[in-house]
């Protein structure tokens, strides 16, 4: 992946991060985590991957809220970034930190069981 494409993807992050804390609010989906952006090779297509922190409801719900609202989402962006060509917007519920809160479970569970047969 190029430098440029990293670089953007991360500025994308941070003004997406201050859109939500500020612009946002609005859609009462707690505090909002923009873990990571991924651009597409020609740069027209960002998957962004966000967590919810203070939220009762399903993260499928609030991702599917933040898709209904990514033209707005996408032209505050667009006042922000100085790139020729705003890029798409496509939102996805990042569950790595779901995935690993359980393998942490399992594994102080396993650690616990093997301390009772000493």
């Amino acid at each position: 992946m190029g430098y440029r494409i990293q670089r953007v993807e991360e500025e994308i992050k941070q003004k997406l991060y201050s859109a939500m804390q500020k612009d946002l609010m609005e859609l009462n989906l707690g505090i909002v985590t923009v873990s990571k952006v991924r651009l597409t090779p020609d740069m027209r297509i960002a998957r962004v991957y966000v967590t919810f922190l203070d939220n009762k409801e399903s993260p499928e719900k609030c991702v599917e809220r933040l898709n209904f609202r990514k033209k707005h989402i996408r032209f505050i962006l667009g006042k922000s970034l100085h790139i020729r060509h705003i890029p798409e917007l496509e939102f996805y519920y990042d569950d790595s930190l779901d995935y690993s809160e359980r393998i942490n479970k399992i594994l102080n569970d396993l650690k616990a069981g093997g301390h009772s047969e000493e």
